[in-house]
């Protein structure tokens, strides 16, 4: 990389964009995790722990994130939600599939916190929610936060989270894709 950066690299940096050598060489990669983040409104962006089929039909609707968060508001404060668990767009859909096929009862409550939804049926599935997302602290580096992803093998995002409360999300293409 000192000669001259891999091809792929090279390909984002003419665009502008980061990936890998802005994660590892430059200052970019020590810049605070919520410069990076998109920000999070609870009640318009997440998924509340006990939230309606329609609400969840409505998120998927409205939204194009591929991740969604799921989450409890505070007693001190509605504005402010504390993380509680994580849902792809793909399980968000087939959950929805599954408990009202027909489209009939988009009234229904469900807990999405759950035991059947946090551990799989068969044992050899992935779970349709993550119960314990990847999360970081709002000054996390932007290195830590790539790390993070790379060394667990994570979902493909990170949520930011200041005393618990979530501040926003981080995904891996966004990560890869921010100017350095």
């Amino acid at each position: 990389n000192k000669v001259a950066l891999p091809f792929f690299d090279a390909n984002l940096a003419a665009r502008g964009l980061g990936g890998i050598p802005a994660l590892t060489f430059t200052d970019h990669a020590m810049q605070p995790a919520f410069s990076i983040m998109k920000k999070l409104a609870a009640k318009r962006d997440c998924l509340m722990v006990h939230t309606r089929l329609y609400d969840m039909h409505n998120l998927l609707q409205k939204s194009t994130d591929a991740y969604f968060a799921i989450v409890q508001s505070t007693e001190n404060n509605p504005e402010e939600a504390l993380l509680h668990g994580s849902i792809s767009r793909k399980n968000l859909d087939a959950l929805i599939s599954k408990l009202d096929p027909g489209a009939k009862n988009p009234e229904m409550v469900v807990d999405l916190m759950d035991s059947a939804l946090l551990t799989p049926v068969d044992g050899g599935s992935d779970p349709l929610v993550v119960g314990l997302p990847h999360h970081c602290p709002p000054d996390a580096s932007v290195q830590d936060v790539y790390l993070m992803m790379k060394t667990a093998h994570c979902e493909q995002v990170v949520y930011v989270c200041k005393d618990n409360c979530i501040m926003g999300m981080i995904t891996f293409n966004s990560l890869m894709t921010t100017s350095s």
